[in-house]
């Protein structure tokens, strides 16, 4: 069966040319062309290509930028970088963002038809494909920092997965969906087993870290100690381990050491629990009194000069509070019906002090 090869370059003139001469390897690969990155783009999210040939200077979206969509949405896709303004520079970039081949202006096009037909002999893009084993987190970030390479590491567990962005030898971002920066990178950092994967070539949709990845490291592995430790001795469970950061974890700890709370649940505006503990699972129908919260917040913030800051209610003499917490929902379950105002204060208090 054909290969399936794609040619970018603005010129369209020239594109006509290199495509011309490149019919007499038809038997080889199926050609089409483009002359901008937009339509190179749509190309390549609608149909399978083998190979892409770029120019880099496109109008509109760059040729460096498109190559490094394709590299993020069809990794397999490899990938020759073609450009009259060739430079060390360039060059490193283009092979930092996933090129296999970089060719300067003006070449023969017998070099072109060399290199398409070499990468199309090769059956994988360069590299190993595999798995590692028995390696821990810090060792696969430290072998990309040392690398310097430009590359996304995606670590799964359970159900939960983030992401580690690298450039140039240094970690620039880290998210685990709402959580971002250092918190996230330590909650990942934190996690004892999984499954991961890499991306190269890709850069972060934003800096948030910019901390020597050495000493975030000494601090991630003295943090997943921490935690390793307490679950030993039973000051936590697993769930503590849930996608929150680090400020509504000490929240959550701190209500949950109340003799009164039978129960704490944290959840989303999208009705996601992202940590519970106690009875609260069993006594309160958590998405219904998530939905109620939200929509009276905003029903009542069309009628009042602000929303409420909490919300409460009797159930069988137990006590729910719901109370705005970040992003997220924090909902407080008390085998009473009544708490004393110094219990009220002591959790408001603590509330007030890690909300921002």
């Amino acid at each position: 069966m054909p290969k399936h090869v794609l040619l970018v370059d603005d010129e369209e003139t020239l594109t006509w040319s290199l495509a011309k001469s490149l019919t007499q390897d038809r038997e080889v690969y199926e050609l089409t062309t483009a002359n901008d990155g937009e339509t190179a783009l749509s190309l390549v999210r609608k149909d399978s290509f083998d190979l892409v040939v770029l120019d880099i200077r496109l109008p509109g979206i760059s040729g460096l930028d498109v190559l490094m969509k394709i590299k993020e949405e069809k990794p397999a896709t490899k990938v020759i970088i073609m450009t009259a303004y060739g430079s060390s520079d360039i060059k490193a970039k283009a092979k930092a963002r996933g090129s296999l081949y970089y060719l300067e202006k003006p070449f023969e096009i017998n070099q072109l038809r060399e290199l398409i037909l070499k990468a199309l002999r090769e059956d994988t893009v360069k590299g190993f494909n595999g798995s590692i084993t028995g390696l821990q987190l810090p060792d696969l970030i430290q072998m990309n920092c040392l690398s310097q390479v430009t590359t996304a590491l995606y670590v799964r567990k359970d159900q939960r997965e983030g992401c580690i962005f690298f450039e140039d030898g240094q970690i620039t971002h880290a998210q685990i969906g709402a959580i971002e920066g250092e918190e996230a990178l330590f909650t990942i950092l934190s996690w004892s087993s999984g499954s991961f994967r890499f991306v190269g070539g890709i850069k972060a949709p934003a800096v948030t870290i910019n901390t020597n990845w050495e000493y975030l490291l000494i601090e991630g592995m003295r943090k997943a100690d921490e935690m390793s430790m307490a679950l030993e001795k039973g000051e936590i469970d697993e769930r503590d381990l849930a996608p929150i950061d680090e400020s509504t974890r000490i929240v959550v700890k701190n209500i949950s050491s109340l003799n009164e709370c039978t129960g704490i649940a944290v959840i989303s505006a999208d009705n996601e629990v992202l940590y519970q503990t106690g009875t609260i699972a069993g006594d309160i129908d958590m998405p219904y009194v998530t939905k109620f919260f939200l929509d009276l917040s905003e029903n009542l913030g069309q009628l009042l000069p602000s929303t409420p800051k909490k919300v409460s209610f009797i159930d069988q003499n137990r006590l729910v509070l719901i109370y705005p917490f970040k992003i997220h929902v924090l909902v407080l379950l008390f085998n009473r019906a009544v708490l004393s105002q110094d219990t009220i204060s002591s959790i408001e208090r603590v509330i007030s002090r890690y909300q921002i």
